[in-house]
């Protein structure tokens, strides 16, 4: 199923065809220094693929296969997904696709998507202290920051954005939802 498309992008349910680029993206040391720090085994990657982005997502708020339509190639995975008792966006790109404004036009495809279809009336985002480009990404899209979180090897910055606050999308032709 298609939930959602963007000028150069489409998101859908993740299938069988997209494991051997998810495991090869879970493998890579700089896309898992920003969501894990360390790079996943094949085992534990296929074993996080099957478990949870392969089951079908559920009321339309999940991590979504993220294809580039010009190449029909999975490239990551984008959405706004249940996260403790809030919706967080996320938006994980292999790294070829990096510094093309696929991040940005996900996120922003993601934003509008949850206001405007899933109703939501806040979305919450954490970046890692010093992925830059991340937080980039949520500064344009006019998150706020929030607080600062610090564990015993890790930092991260929480941010947020209000309905209110979203306001009409910006350069992106608007996202179209599918359902």
């Amino acid at each position: 199923m298609i939930v959602l498309e963007t000028e150069r992008l489409l998101f859908r349910d993740h299938t069988l065809d997209d494991l051997e680029p998810f495991c090869a993206m879970e493998a890579d040391p700089e896309v898992r220094r920003w969501v894990g720090g360390a790079p996943r085994t094949r085992e534990a990657a296929e074993r996080k693929f099957r478990e949870v982005y392969l089951p079908p997502v559920r009321n339309r708020m999940g991590m979504w296969a993220t294809i580039l339509k010009e190449e029909e190639r999975y490239i990551g995975y984008c959405g706004v997904y249940p996260n403790f008792g809030e919706a967080a966006l996320g938006y994980h790109l292999a790294r070829p696709y990096w510094r093309r404004g696929l991040a940005t036009e996900a996120a922003r495809a993601f934003v509008a998507f949850g206001f405007r279809q899933l109703g939501l009336s806040r979305i919450v985002s954490a970046v890692e202290v010093g992925n830059d480009a991340s937080k980039r990404i949520l500064e344009k899209l006019g998150f706020v920051w929030l607080r600062r979180e610090r564990n015993a090897t890790r930092a991260f910055d929480h941010f947020e954005l209000g309905a209110r606050a979203s306001g009409p999308e910006r350069r992106d032709k608007p996202a179209r939802s599918r359902d």
